[in-house]
């Protein structure tokens, strides 16, 4: 709803209405609290405690609602990450959206996943590059040996501690887990700006404290917020991520370590300052196609 100027407030607002006609064209009763909340004479946003009992006001509604819409043509504010959280919290649907005819601000040269182990990381990015040809993967370095679930490009693996340890400034971070260090080169990400020029949006699959290097990095370029979209998929309930790891291979005392670790992982999502864009893949069979299709609204 705010904008920077004038200008941008009132073009918000009336992209605010375009989006309100929109969910009634797909049959839906939208509620859109800022716009009512900001009329003259109730709420001014400019003061704080005015714009605080406004968004409580908002969030008290969204318990009855069905679902959460997100249009995101003009980007996400610091409003609209904070009101899909609480969609989670609330454990109810989003669905992203893309307002037909309208320009999109969101181009993302770099897209990151981020999620616990079984939430099907790896199955969103294969598909993502299969549906966007010339979209691949930004290539980490590991000390570790290469594995059957690696990604094509994921990783250049079995490098030498010394390169880790000698040439740490040509490196974005180096992240030790399980024995071994996880390292993205910093021309590496440099490059992935200039391959979407030509191809498409890169991916790269991180753990949380990677994805916050990677925005304070990014952050010394302009339009940072255009530039990178994090997604972070939610983990599935507890029978199904059980279910996923049974038929992964994994013994049991490992299938009720990694669901502890899920719990956490979500909940450290949810209080964290990275500007997730939270995605569900809970459903068996449709979750990943969903989940997918929603990725693909930003790309």
């Amino acid at each position: 709803y705010k904008g920077n100027n004038y200008e941008a407030t009132e073009e918000n607002i009336r992209f605010a209405r375009l989006c309100m006609h929109d969910c009634l064209l797909h049959g839906e009763a939208p509620f859109a609290s800022h716009l009512l909340y900001t009329q003259e004479g109730v709420l001014d946003d400019k003061i704080p405690e005015e714009r605080m009992l406004g968004i409580e006001a908002g969030f008290a509604w969204k318990k009855r609602s069905d679902a959460t819409v997100v249009y995101i043509n003009r980007g996400m504010s610091k409003g609209m990450y904070l009101g899909v959280r609480k969609t989670v919290e609330f454990r109810q649907p989003i669905e992203y959206r893309v307002l037909p005819g309208y320009e999109k601000v969101i181009q993302p040269m770099i897209v990151t996943l981020t999620g616990a182990s079984g939430v099907g990381k790896s199955t969103l990015v294969r598909r993502v590059i299969e549906l966007r040809p010339g979209t691949k993967l930004v290539t980490s370095l590991t000390t570790r040996p290469a594995r059957m679930t690696d990604l094509s490009g994921e990783y250049e693996c079995e490098m030498p501690r010394e390169r880790f340890e000698k040439h740490a400034e040509d490196f974005l971070w180096v992240l030790p887990a399980h024995g071994n260090y996880y390292a993205t080169p910093k021309k590496a990400v440099l490059e992935a700006f200039v391959f979407h020029r030509s191809f498409g949006p890169q991916c790269m699959i991180l753990v949380p404290e990677a994805v916050s290097l990677l925005h304070i990095y990014l952050k010394q370029f302009e339009n940072h917020e255009r530039n990178i979209v994090s997604f972070y998929v939610l983990s599935p309930p507890e029978d199904e991520l059980r279910r996923r790891l049974r038929a992964r291979g994994d013994d049991e005392g490992m299938i009720q370590g990694r669901i502890d670790d899920c719990r956490q992982w979500d909940a450290e999502a949810l209080k964290s300052d990275i500007p997730y864009v939270f995605l569900s893949n809970d459903e068996i069979g449709a979750g990943i196609e969903n989940a997918i299709k929603q990725m693909c609204v930003f790309l």
